[in-house]
């Protein structure tokens, strides 16, 4: 298989950032006029995007530092949600969860952050139809002490605006090695219970098989983002199987991050070999200067395994958090 045959395959995209899949080219225009508010050495024409693996996933998160200063405006938003469903109509997706914070839109807008979720749900609404791609929206929290804080505005925000039904989910993300406050992981579990959202933890990107674990027991994760440390522990493998949680996995993203470093083969190949459930997914394509079909051709070149492909659209419907795909 080849990438002209990844790229005419129907395809679900269950993890990607929103300012991860919109065009590099369209984020430095609206960066240009922020300047002044980059960090010191911060190159808009070399360090928006990553081509090579990062040292560290703190290394490798640093576009976001200035990916945080835009949108300034309801228009810039809209150009980046325009951007972001032309990329995924050239890949040929169908459905996709996008990822996004949302605080961060209502800091920079002076804002309510109701408002903020109010810009953004209409314009993935107008965009998707468009586009003619079906779209939910999982909200992002960045791990950091402010997470509870974070996450309570966001879920008030969400009940204010009636519990829309684009809002499918609710994401932890960021750094792993920053540790929330523990009260974090029980709001996650009562947004679950009350208001049935689904639930998936960026987890064992790191190395670390227990951050799998507490994903699952301590946040109720129904997918996890990454979990390439889950081959180190057959018990977790296990447990996901038998409780039949997801792992999205981002082989691009991962050798990016040194998740999995150059010399080792993808630990795919071990979920593919203990049967555990998994999609695959592009993370942020437009920083990796790759697409979702790439990715399908890197678990391909990994794996040999062209009926996982043929079947991942089902598989991708079948774990996704939109309700009713067909």
């Amino acid at each position: 298989m080849d990438l002209f045959k990844m790229k005419s395959l129907s395809k679900g995209e269950l993890h990607v950032h929103l300012n991860g899949l919109a065009k590099t080219n369209i984020l430095r225009s609206l960066l240009e006029s922020c300047t002044d508010e980059l960090p010191k050495g911060f190159s808009l024409s070399s360090d928006l995007t990553r081509s090579t693996p990062a040292s560290s996933l703190s290394d490798y998160l640093k576009p976001w530092q200035a990916l945080r200063l835009i949108p300034r405006s309801r228009t810039d938003l809209s150009k980046i949600v325009d951007s972001a469903f032309a990329e995924l109509q050239r890949e040929n997706v169908k459905f996709v969860e996008l990822r996004n914070s949302i605080i961060y839109i209502s800091l920079l807008n002076g804002i309510t952050v109701q408002e903020s979720l109010e810009w953004l749900l209409q314009a993935i609404d107008e965009l998707s139809t468009k586009y003619n791609i079906t779209a939910g929206l999982i909200l992002t929290v960045t791990r950091g002490e402010y997470a509870p804080e974070h996450l309570r505005a966001l879920l008030e925000a969400y009940k204010l605006l009636g519990r829309p039904k684009s809002v499918v989910g609710l994401d932890l993300a960021g750094n792993e090695e920053v540790h929330p406050p523990t009260e974090t992981a029980s709001l996650f579990r009562k947004a679950k219970d009350d208001e049935g959202l689904s639930i998936t933890i960026h987890a064992g990107e790191t190395g670390k098989p227990l951050n799998i674990e507490e994903a699952i027991h301590n946040y109720g994760a129904d997918r996890i983002g990454h979990g390439t440390a889950i081959i180190k522990s057959p018990q977790l493998m296990d447990l996901v199987k038998e409780k039949d949680i997801c792992i999205e996995v981002c082989p691009v993203s991962n050798r990016l991050t040194n998740a999995v470093a150059e010399n080792e083969s993808h630990p795919v190949r071990e979920m593919v070999e203990h049967g555990v459930p998994f999609v695959i997914c592009s993370d942020n394509p437009s920083i990796h200067c790759s697409s979702l079909s790439e990715d399908y051709l890197e678990f391909y070149n990994e794996t040999g395994n062209s009926e996982l492909l043929e079947n991942m659209f089902a598989t991708q419907k079948k774990y996704s958090f939109i309700k009713g795909l067909k």
